[in-house]
């Protein structure tokens, strides 16, 4: 028996090799010598470099299974050509992964948006001003907070007993800098305006709130984002929620 030696860029696997294969993909691993380090170079193990990077990420993967105490794919008595196919088969299954998680996630935002835009027409909200309130002992103010003062008007055409959703601040990239949760649980009748004032506990350490804190009102994209509305005749739009 002759033994034939495989190099993936640097990494560790072992075979053994029943007569002399002039195809490295026909080389089979062996159990006693499957954890040898192997020598091999470059162009000459007759591999392409797809089929090395493939090598290469499945004893990437068995190496972090073995750091985390993760049973690995058997190796033993497969031949090169069977692991490479086997990672093919992985990184595929892998790839089609992704593409169906990025679908429903934009299936998500779109259903979202809908959603949001069908709720805007019942119910409009403007952020009008933003403030940082620093803590105040004698004032009874222990919190440094990031104030909002906003105007709503109910556009549905009937009486509005109580909406939620919120506020999204982003940068003028698009880049999200805070999401402003808003309740409201007074009743609005048809047509009527009315103010609501909110606020965040500041926190200096918090990228996102000294972004918030130090980003002029003008310069930042608002968007309301209404996600449920209950009039006062019991009906709902948007998702399903308890009564208030």
């Amino acid at each position: 028996m002759k033994s034939s030696c495989l190099c993936a860029l640097g990494i560790l696997i072992s075979v053994s090799v029943m007569g002399c294969a002039a195809d490295p993909r026909e080389i089979v691993i062996a159990e006693e010598n499957q954890e040898s380090l192997l020598e091999a170079v470059g162009n000459e193990t007759g591999l392409t470099v797809e089929e090395v990077g493939l090598l290469t990420s499945f004893e990437l993967r068995r190496g972090i299974a073995d750091a985390f105490d993760v049973e690995a794919e058997p190796i033993v008595g497969r031949t090169i050509g069977e692991i490479i196919e086997l990672e093919r088969d992985f990184q595929a299954e892998e790839e089609a992964r992704r593409v169906e998680e990025e679908r429903l996630a934009e299936e998500a935002r779109a259903r979202e948006e809908a959603l949001a835009a069908e709720l805007r027409e019942a119910i409009l909200l403007t952020v009008y001003e933003k403030s940082f309130v620093p803590s105040n002992i004698s004032a009874g103010r222990y919190e440094d907070h990031i104030t909002f003062r906003t105007t709503y008007r109910n556009t549905s055409g009937k009486e509005i007993r109580a909406f939620r959703g919120s506020v999204r601040f982003t940068d003028l990239f698009g880049e999200e800098i805070s999401n402003l949760r808003i309740t409201i649980q007074e009743p609005i009748a048809a047509g009527a305006e009315a103010d609501w004032n909110g606020a965040i506990e500041y926190n200096q350490f918090i990228d996102n709130h000294e972004k918030l804190r130090n980003t002029e009102l003008e310069n930042m994209r608002v968007q309301w984002v209404p996600r449920s509305i209950i009039f006062a005749d019991g009906s709902q739009i948007g998702e399903q929620t308890e009564e208030p």
